[in-house]
């Protein structure tokens, strides 16, 4: 719907906002405190917790005040003879194991689990914990009170073409007159005079419903029935009423029923008609006479409770699309814009001329065409031009008077009869002066609106004016309300605490940006945003700002390395940081290469590096070579005297040998036998206690060996995580790294290049996430007894290299002893004696994949 200066008065009163209700903080219902004991209470908790989370892991213990924690399957429970049980479940218990659980920042659980949108929230002593859906977590400081929003703009309409409130400006400090400030807005297009349809008439819609009435005043009023299908004839009934007679009309079926009653409500006549009724009232040109009646139509105006009154033309009534139709026809130079209310009449008379010449051109390029949804060439409302008649014609004080004369100054006349009108044209024909209240400060290209072809004079023009004092402009800024519950709704977000806009280059929104309280974003066009249907409803495109009403929290995604309870660094000691660290606490590494043996950490402790690029837990120590021959030989203790026998390996392959030998940090490849030696490769000579390799080692040309037997062991819900392990010497059977606790977990990590298994997984409920297993000489991932583990998000690739035959752990994944694996958007690559889909099972265990990529494994 076009928005035009007039219109502003009504929707001035109508536009005042009412305070949204206050946002309501992000909080679960509080919960009612039974009556009983709270030992009672949590007895009773715990068993229902047996059931409801999966059945009790092996573990329980104590946190920092003497709380107890037990350990499910899916998740923790806290309590304490005074401190009611909750549930922590695993996703936030991973958030809070990040931020130090209750010896970090956040302390203990305030409450139970929520949904906040798709994220899941719990709040705890010292903040917020959440996990989006996409399983990032994250904090907040505080619960978040959300913000309602005010919308920031200026303008009003479209902003196509004409800007009314501009062109005021420029005609008050008398700058333009009404050609000037056309040939301004619709640029390159010029004002000119034409005889086209000069005295020609046009039909106007003036109301459309199921029932109505029109009544004369100031003379008599003269109804005629036109038969149907055909143009006006002389009538076979024609009934005339004084002045003061009611007309009204219904439906009845597909005719149109009327009845007319005289000025004392006596019956003239009533009858129904197939056809339409033609309405003439005196002092008309299809009625001349001295009396100047006028025709009022009850609900004609729908911006206003008066009644639409028409001095000039004819009425036709009739059913169209089961409704009673109104249409009154008069002539268009003049007696139409007569009662074009688009602009006030009080305003100067260059504005006053130029809307006339623009309301002209504009119903010109109408009049040939009947709309059949009005059997009309217009209606009388700003989806064409706002046509009120009479009253804007009659005007006081005199401004009725002062519209009319600016109309008649754009026609010339022969007699009383217009044979010229001024019209917008371009390249001989008419142009389309679209027009509405006012801007920003620029109107806007056409196709930027509706699209389509380009329009050579709808181009966007600086309209400073439209913001200009002199314009007078109720709309040079305003605001709007927006609840945070729209906010939320138009971005599809589960909540909004900021909305960044960005503008184009006619100053309109052209996109628009709102972050969530959990940080996610979700970016709209300036159209979207600002749309009527599904966007806030704004009064303009040009919006310059968005504010919230509070500033929200920010959400911080989690990294365990903002969380440390101490930072070890290269060189120092591991082994005295854990021991000195309280369950529970984040062990932060930095960067660089650490050279641990046997590492454990104590329930609930988290081992973190800075990235699995930078941070790296080494199993080899340096080692030298010694001619002997035409090779070279490297003699040490760590060498067994005699081979492993521990699997059964492929002939030609040394598989139960757990020294690696690594050249500048590259593995090399092990051969089956002395005489196979060369630059590249070795072999290990156990007897002897030595490895022969074909190169000399040198200062450019280092030689490292894996020596020691395991990494690290994770206990109860201890994690790992943005390590890099490699070079361990550990053997057959035994992992790199172990999972023995519930719930203990890798995560963003790097396992490659060992000797065994890469990841041994016994605990139940073990977790390996996004991480790397690659390279490891006997298999990637085992599992042996523990249920409910899960592998995603993890590439397990050319494992199984040390040349093992297939047993029950090699390849690329094994399970055993009734363990139970779920693996989904993983990578199961290019793995050895692990069979065609990378992953063995036996003895009872279960390993399901899904939504993962498997190829190459053999």
């Amino acid at each position: 719907m076009r928005k035009t200066a007039l219109a502003l008065s009504a929707a001035l009163v109508a536009a005042l906002l009412v305070p949204a209700a206050a946002a309501t903080a992000l909080e679960p219902a509080a919960v009612n405190v039974a009556t009983a004991s709270i030992a009672q209470d949590n007895s009773a908790y715990l068993t229902k917790a047996a059931k409801s989370l999966g059945g009790a892991s092996d573990s329980s213990g104590k946190l920092g005040d003497g709380s107890s924690w037990r350990s499910y399957r899916d998740g923790i429970v806290v309590y304490s003879d005074n401190r009611r049980a909750l549930t922590v479940r695993n996703a936030i218990a991973k958030a809070w194991a990040d931020t130090g659980w209750e010896n970090g920042r956040f302390g203990y659980p305030k409450g139970e689990q929520y949904k906040s949108g798709s994220d899941t929230r719990q709040n705890f002593s010292g903040g917020v914990l959440g996990v989006r859906s996409n399983g990032t977590s994250y904090w907040l400081p505080s619960v978040p009170k959300l913000p309602d929003f005010t919308v920031a703009g200026a303008g009003w309409g479209h902003g196509v073409g004409m800007s009314q409130y501009g062109a005021r400006a420029m005609a008050s400090e008398g700058k333009k007159n009404a050609t000037q400030i056309l040939e301004y807005y619709y640029n390159p297009a010029k004002v000119t005079s034409s005889a086209t349809a000069a005295s020609k008439d046009i039909r106007v819609q003036v109301l459309k419903s199921e029932k109505s009435s029109v009544k004369v005043s100031g003379g008599a009023m003269k109804v005629t029935e036109v038969p149907a299908k055909k143009t006006y004839v002389p009538a076979k009934k024609t009934y005339t009423a004084p002045a003061g007679s009611t007309l009204t009309f219904s439906r009845s079926g597909s005719q149109l029923s009327y009845a007319l009653e005289n000025d004392r409500g006596q019956s003239v006549a009533s009858n129904k008609v197939t056809g339409k009724l033609r309405v003439e009232w005196e002092g008309t040109r299809a009625w001349p006479s001295s009396k100047r009646a006028t025709l009022s139509v009850p609900k004609a105006n729908a911006e206003s409770s008066t009644p639409g009154t028409y001095r000039h033309g004819i009425l036709e009534a009739g059913i169209l699309n089961d409704q009673v139709n109104l249409v009154t026809s008069l002539r268009l130079n003049d007696e139409y814009l007569y009662g074009l209310a688009e602009v006030p009449s009080s305003w100067p008379g260059a504005v006053l001329q130029a809307q006339a010449i623009a309301g002209r051109t504009y119903a010109m390029r109408k009049i040939n065409t009947v709309k059949s949804s009005c059997d009309c060439n217009v209606t009388d409302e700003v989806q064409d031009q706002k046509f009120t008649g009479w009253h804007k014609e009659n005007e006081q004080p005199g401004y009725g008077a002062k519209w009319k004369a600016a109309v008649d100054a754009t026609v010339t006349r022969s007699g009383s009869t217009p044979t010229t009108g001024k019209v917008v044209m371009y390249g001989g024909r008419l142009a389309e002066t679209l027009y509405s209240s006012s801007t920003g400060g620029a109107t806007r290209n056409s196709e930027d609106v509706w699209g389509g072809a380009a329009l050579p004079y709808l181009r966007s023009r600086d309209d400073s004016w439209s913001l200009k004092p002199s314009a007078n402009n109720p709309y040079d800024s305003w605001t709007q309300s927006v609840s945070q519950a729209k906010m939320a709704k138009v971005f599809g977000l589960n909540d909004v605490v900021s909305v960044k806009i960005s503008r184009a280059k006619d100053l309109t929104i052209s996109s628009a940006t709102a972050t969530s309280s959990a940080g996610s974003t979700k970016t709209l066009t300036g159209i979207a945003f600002r749309g009527s249907t599904n966007g806030i409803g704004a009064r303009a495109a040009w919006i310059s700002g968005v504010k919230a009403s509070v500033v929200a929290p920010a959400a911080t995604t989690i990294n365990p390395n903002n969380f440390c309870a101490t930072t070890v660094a290269t060189g120092s000691s591991i082994p005295t940081a854990i021991a000195s660290q309280k369950d529970g606490a984040v062990i932060c590494l930095k960067a660089g290469t650490h050279k641990p043996a046997n590492l454990a950490l104590k329930p609930r402790q988290t081992l973190v590096g800075q990235g699995s690029s930078t941070t790296r837990f080494d199993g080899t120590t340096a080692v030298k070579t010694k001619k002997s021959g035409k090779i070279y030989k490297i003699s040490s203790s760590k060498i067994p005297a005699k081979a492993p026998g521990t699997l059964k390996c492929t002939t030609g392959y040394q598989c139960n040998s757990a020294q690696i030998l690594f050249a500048n940090g590259i593995q090399l490849n092990r051969v089956s036998s002395k005489a196979k030696v060369k630059a590249g490769t070795y072999w290990i000579d156990h007897k002897g206690r030595a490895i022969y390799t074909g190169k000399a080692g040198s200062s450019k040309y280092k030689y490292s060996m894996a020596v020691q037997t395991r990494a690290i062991t994770m206990g109860t819900w201890s994690r790992m995580g943005m390590m890099n392990v490699v070079g361990y010497a550990n053997p057959s059977n035994t992992g790199a790294v172990r999972l023995s606790g519930a719930h203990s977990g890798l995560f963003s990590s790097r396992v490659a290049v060992n000797h065994g298994i890469g990841v041994q997984s016994n605990g139940a409920a073990t977790e390996i996430l996004n991480s790397t297993i690659r390279l490891n000489g006997q298999v990637g991932i085992s599992a042996s007894g523990g249920k409910n583990s899960v592998v995603r998000g993890t590439e397990i690739s050319k494992n199984g290299w040390a040349g093992y035959k297939p047993a029950t752990f090699t390849g690329g994944i094994a399970a055993a002893n009734k363990a139970s694996m779920k693996v989904s958007s993983a990578k199961i690559l290019d793995n050895s004696a692990a069979g065609t889909l990378g992953v063995r099972k036996s003895s009872g265990a279960s390993v399901s994949v899904t939504s993962s990529t498997v190829r190459g494994n053999k």
